[in-house]
C-alpha cells in the first residue's frame, strides 16, 4: 500500500512532537511539577492528534456514524486547548485554584461537544463543515466554534493584560512572546479541522512551530527579546529594500543604454557601478541612522560616553556628587528611568551586611534599608561573579530560590531591575541599582556589560568619598564629643555652684533652729543659776527648744527625701483615698499663715473625684509643698484657688485627675518653668538668703517642689508649672497643674502595697509646742475636730481654740533669740530675764487674739 504524503507529513510531525515530549521532560527540574503536568498534556493531546491524522480523512468512521477522522481530531484539539488554557493561566497567574476552575469549565465543553458531535445529527468535520455552518447551524459546530473563540479570547487576553501590568521588563517580554505564540497554536488547530489536504498540512507545520515556541517559553527563564527582534528585522527589511531599489535603478539605466547608441557601453556599464558603489555607501548609513531613529534604536557611541564618564567622577570626594554624576551617566548612556547607589556597609555582625539607598537616586525611591548575608546566593553571585544581578532571575529563578524571603523582598521594594556590583579590593561597598530602560526593553547583554563597566569605574570614587564622608562624620563626633565635654564642664560648674549654695543655705537654715536651741538652754542654764527659773518657765523654753528641734527635724528629713529620689529609693506604699483628703491635710498646717498674710484659699471640684491608690502621706507632702510655694510668693491679700478636675490621657485613653493650683503671685520666668524643680534653685542670690517658712518670697532650702515632682511622678503622674512671667508690680500669677493615674503604675520600682490602715500624713512643719498652754493665762481648751467639708469659698479665720490646739498647725517664731556666746554672765542674765519676759508677753498677746478671733467666727461647711 503506498503511503500518501500528508500521512507521511503527519507521521514527520507526530515524531517532532516525541522530540519535544522528551525535552520537557529531561528538563522537568527546570520547569516545576505542576507546569510540566499540563505542558505534557498539551503535547500528547497534539501528538494522539497527529497521530490519527496519518489516517486519511476518506477511510470513512473510525465507530460509527459521525466519528470519522477529522470529527476525532476535533475533539483531541479541544482537548489540547483545554490543557493549553489551564496551562497559560497558572504560567502567569501562579494560582492553582484558577486552572482547577478552568479545567472544570473546559472538560464541560468538550463533554457537550463530544456528546453532540458523535451521538447527535452534526455535520462537524464532514467536508466543507464550516461553510456548511454558516448554511445550516448546528449545536456541535456552533459549541465548537465558540468554544474556539472563548479560548482564544482568553489566551490573547490575558497575554496582553499581563505585558502591559508587568513591573519587569522581562516578564512584559515573556508576556509579549505569549502572545505572538498563542495566533500559532490556534491557526494550526483551526485549520488541522478542515478536510482540505493541504490546509491541514500548512496547519500541522503551523501548530508545531506555537507549540515549540510554548515548550521555548516555558523552560528559557529569559526569551528573545520580541520586540529588539522586531526592530532589528524592520531595520534590515528598510536597509534591503533600499538596496534594491539602488540596483534596480541602475539595472534601468543600463537596460536603456543601447549598444549601438554608446561605443564604449562597458565602460559606461563601470562608471555606472561605480557611481551606485559610492552612492551605496552613504545612502546605507543615512538610511540605518534615520530608521534605527524612527524605531528609538539606540546608536550612541558608548566608549565616549564612558570616557566622559571617568573624566567626571576624577577627583570627586563628594559622596553626593558622585552619586549625581553616576545618576546622570545612568540615564544618559544605559537609558533608564531610575537609578541609585547603594551604600553596602558591615553591621553588627561581620558575615552581615547592611545596604542604604543614598538620597541623591534617578526618580523617587522608598525610604528603606535592608541587609544581606555574607553566605546569601545573591552575594555570591555579586562578589565571586562580579556580574549584575536582575530582578527578574531573583523572582523566577530557582537559583535564587533558597534566598531568605526578606532579602528578596528589600531588592523587589526598590522597584528596580537590575543590580551590578562595586567590588573594591574583593570587598563589596556598593551596588549600582537600575531601573527598567527608558524603552521598556529588557537588558541586553551589551546593556549589562556597560553596567559592570560603569560599576567598576564607580569603585574607587565611592571608595574615596566614602573615606572623606567617615571623616568628616568623626570630625562631626568629635566636636559633639566637644560639645557635650562643655555641657557637662558647664554643669559640673553648675553643681559646683549649686553645691556652695546648698552650703551657703544648709548653714544658714540649720543654724536658725541650732541658734534657738543653744539660746534657750543659755537661758535656762542662766535662770538656774540666778535660782529665779519656775516650772511655768521651764515648761515654755522647753516648748521653744522642742519647737526649733522639729524644725530641724523637718530640714533633714528634706534632705533625706531628696537623696532617696536621686537613688530612686524613696518607697511608696498604696491604699485607696480621696483626692479631697489629700488637699484638706495637706493645708491644714497652713491655715494660720495664710490667716495671717490676709490670703484667701479656695478649693472646687474635689468631693467628685474618684477614690485614687496613692501613698498618702507621701501625696499630702507633695501637694503641700506646692501650696506652700504658692502661698510664699503671693503677696499678703492674695488668691490661691485648687481646682480639680477628671481628665483623659490621649495617650493611653485612660481617666486621670488633674489638679491645678493657681495663685496671684509674682509668677516665674518661663525659662525657668522648669529649673524650679531642680534641688535647690532659687532665682535670688543665695548670700541674700532670707529664711522664712511661709512669709512673702521667704527662702527654704530650695527642696520642696523637687520632692513634689519626686513623689508625683513615683505615682506615675506629672506636674508642671505655666506662668506668662515674672513680675512682683504687675503680678502675673502662676499654676502649678499635677495630673495622678487613678490607679498606680504597675511594676514600679521600689513601690510596695500598703496592707495596714491608711497613714498618717507626717507634718512637714513644725508642730506645735505641748506646754504652749502653760505660758497662758487661761487653761487650755479643748480641741475641735476639723471640718470635712469641701472648699467652696475664700478661707476665713477659725476658731482660736482649734487652731491653738491643732497639732498640725504651723508654729512660726518671729524674732528667734539669739545669745552672744561671748558676753558677760552678768548681761548673760539680763539679757536671759529680758527674754523670759518678752516671751510670756508674746503668748498673752497671742493668746487674747485668737481668743477674738473665736468669738467672731462663722461656721461654714464651705469654708476651710
Amino acid at each position: 500500500m503506498e503511503l500518501e504524503a500528508s500521512s507521511v507529513i503527519a507521521g514527520i510531525i507526530t515524531l517532532l512532537y516525541f522530540g519535544l515530549l522528551a525535552i520537557v521532560w529531561r528538563n522537568r527540574p527546570k520547569i516545576g511539577t505542576e507546569i510540566m503536568r499540563w505542558l505534557m498534556g498539551v503535547l500528547i493531546f497534539a501528538t494522539l492528534a497527529s497521530l490519527v491524522s496519518i489516517v486519511s480523512p476518506d477511510s470513512g468512521d473510525f465507530v460509527k456514524d459521525h466519528l470519522t477522522q477529522t470529527s476525532l481530531v476535533i475533539y483531541l484539539l479541544s482537548f489540547m486547548l483545554v490543557a493549553y488554557t489551564v496551562l497559560t493561566l497558572i504560567f502567569f497567574l501562579q494560582k492553582r485554584q484558577v486552572g482547577v476552575i478552568a479545567l472544570v469549565l473546559g472538560i464541560g465543553w468538550c463533554a457537550a461537544l463530544v456528546g453532540l458531535g458523535a451521538f447527535g445529527d452534526s455535520h462537524l468535520g464532514t467536508e466543507n463543515w464550516i461553510a456548511d455552518l454558516i448554511k445550516d447551524p448546528e449545536p456541535a459546530g456552533l459549541v465548537a466554534i465558540g468554544g474556539w473563540a472563548i479560548i482564544a479570547i482568553i489566551l490573547l487576553g490575558l497575554s496582553f493584560q499581563r505585558f502591559y501590568a508587568a513591573g519587569l521588563p522581562e516578564v512584559a517580554n515573556r508576556a509579549l512572546f505569549w502572545a505572538m505564540v498563542v495566533p500559532f497554536v490556534l491557526m494550526g488547530a483551526v485549520l488541522n479541522a478542515s478536510h482540505t489536504e493541504f490546509l491541514r498540512e500548512v496547519g500541522w507545520l503551523i501548530q508545531l512551530v506555537g507549540l515549540s515556541g510554548v515548550v521555548y517559553g516555558v523552560i528559557q527563564l529569559r526569551v528573545v527579546d520580541i520586540r529588539q527582534t522586531i526592530r532589528l528585522t524592520t531595520i534590515n527589511f528598510v536597509l534591503t529594500l533600499i538596496t534594491a531599489v539602488l540596483i534596480w535603478a541602475v539595472l534601468l539605466i543600463a537596460d536603456e543604454i543601447k549598444p549601438e547608441d554608446v561605443q564604449n557601453r562597458r565602460v559606461v556599464l563601470v562608471g555606472l557601478a561605480l557611481i551606485a558603489a559610492a552612492l551605496y555607501g552613504p545612502l546605507y548609513l543615512i538610511s540605518q541612522a534615520l530608521t534605527a531613529r524612527l524605531m528609538r534604536q539606540e546608536v550612541d557611541d558608548v566608549s565616549s560616553e564612558v570616557r566622559r564618564f571617568v573624566e567626571a567622577i576624577t577627583g570627586v570626594v563628594e559622596i553626593d556628587e558622585l552619586a549625581q554624576v553616576v545618576m546622570n551617566t545612568l540615564r544618559d548612556v544605559v537609558r533608564v528611568r531610575r537609578g541609585a547607589l547603594l551604600l553596602v556597609s558591615t553591621g553588627d555582625h561581620s558575615n552581615v551586611l547592611r545596604i542604604e539607598p543614598h538620597k541623591v537616586a534617578l526618580g523617587e525611591m522608598p525610604p528603606t534599608q535592608g541587609w544581606l548575608s555574607a553566605e546569601s546566593g545573591i552575594y555570591a553571585h555579586l562578589v565571586k561573579h562580579r556580574r549584575p544581578i536582575l530582578q527578574f532571575d531573583l523572582d523566577y529563578s530557582k537559583e535564587y530560590a533558597e534566598v531568605i524571603v526578606v532579602e528578596r523582598e528589600f531588592f523587589r521594594q526598590l522597584r528596580m531591575a537590575a543590580f551590578a556590583p562595586i567590588i573594591v579590593q574583593s570587598r563589596l561597598i556598593g551596588i549600582l541599582a537600575c531601573g527598567p530602560k527608558s524603552n521598556d526593553a529588557p537588558f541586553s547583554a551589551s546593556d549589562l556589560e556597560l553596567l559592570t563597566t560603569i560599576a567598576n569605574q564607580t569603585g574607587i570614587a565611592l571608595r574615596n568619598s566614602r573615606l572623606v564622608d567617615d571623616l568628616r562624620k568623626r570630625e562631626h563626633d568629635v566636636a559633639e564629643s566637644n560639645k557635650r565635654l562643655e555641657a557637662a564642664k558647664r554643669q559640673l560648674e553648675a553643681l559646683d555652684a549649686v553645691k556652695t549654695d546648698f552650703i551657703t543655705i544648709a548653714s544658714h537654715e540649720l543654724r536658725t533652729p541650732l541658734a534657738q536651741i543653744r539660746g534657750h538652754t543659755d537661758i535656762i542654764e542662766a535662770l538656774n543659776e540666778q535660782g529665779i527659773l519656775d516650772q511655768d518657765q521651764l515648761t515654755g523654753l522647753t516648748a521653744n527648744l522642742r519647737r526649733a528641734a522639729d524644725r530641724l527635724e523637718t530640714l533633714i528629713g528634706d534632705m533625706l527625701d531628696v537623696s532617696q529620689l536621686d537613688l530612686s529609693a524613696m518607697d511608696l506604699r498604696f491604699a485607696q483615698t480621696t483626692i479631697e483628703n489629700v488637699v484638706r491635710l495637706a493645708i491644714e498646717p497652713l491655715q494660720e499663715s495664710i490667716r495671717n498674710r490676709k490670703q484667701s484659699l479656695t478649693a472646687r471640684g474635689l468631693r467628685g473625684l474618684p477614690v485614687v491608690e496613692a501613698d498618702m502621706q507621701r501625696l499630702v507632702q507633695a501637694i503641700r509643698n506646692v501650696v506652700l510655694n504658692a502661698v510664699k510668693f503671693t503677696p499678703d491679700g492674695g488668691r490661691i484657688d485648687i481646682i480639680g478636675s477628671l481628665v483623659s490621657n490621649t495617650q493611653t485613653g485612660k481617666d486621670e485627675i488633674q489638679i491645678a493650683i493657681k495663685d496671684t503671685g509674682i509668677g516665674i520666668d518661663p525659662k525657668n518653668h522648669e529649673a524650679i524643680f531642680e534641688k535647690f534653685f532659687r532665682t535670688t542670690d543665695p548670700g541674700l538668703h532670707s529664711t522664712g517658712t511661709t512669709k512673702f518670697m521667704g527662702a527654704g532650702p530650695g527642696l520642696g517642689l523637687t520632692i513634689a515632682r519626686g513623689v508625683i511622678t513615683g505615682h506615675g503622674g506629672r506636674v508642671w508649672a505655666e506662668s506668662e512671667g515674672f513680675d512682683p508690680d504687675k503680678l502675673p500669677g502662676s499654676t502649678f497643674y499635677i495630673v495622678l493615674p487613678i490607679t498606680p503604675p504597675e511594676g514600679g520600682r521600689r513601690v510596695m502595697t500598703f496592707s495596714g490602715g491608711t497613714p498618717t500624713a507626717r507634718p512637714t512643719q513644725p508642730k506645735p509646742p505641748a506646754g504652749i498652754a502653760a505660758l497662758s493665762k487661761e487653761p487650755a481648751k479643748p480641741a475641735i475636730a476639723a471640718s470635712v467639708a469641701p472648699i467652696e469659698k475664700p478661707v476665713e479665720p477659725v476658731k482660736a481654740a482649734e487652731e491653738e490646739e491643732d497639732k498640725n498647725a504651723p508654729f512660726i517664731e518671729p524674732n528667734p533669740t539669739i545669745i552672744n556666746p561671748a558676753a558677760s554672765r552678768v548681761g548673760l542674765t539680763s539679757a536671759a530675764k529680758a527674754a523670759a519676759e518678752e516671751a510670756l508677753a508674746e503668748v498673752e498677746a497671742s493668746d487674747e487674739a485668737l481668743s477674738d478671733d473665736n468669738d467672731n467666727e462663722v461656721d461654714d461647711d464651705s469654708k476651710w
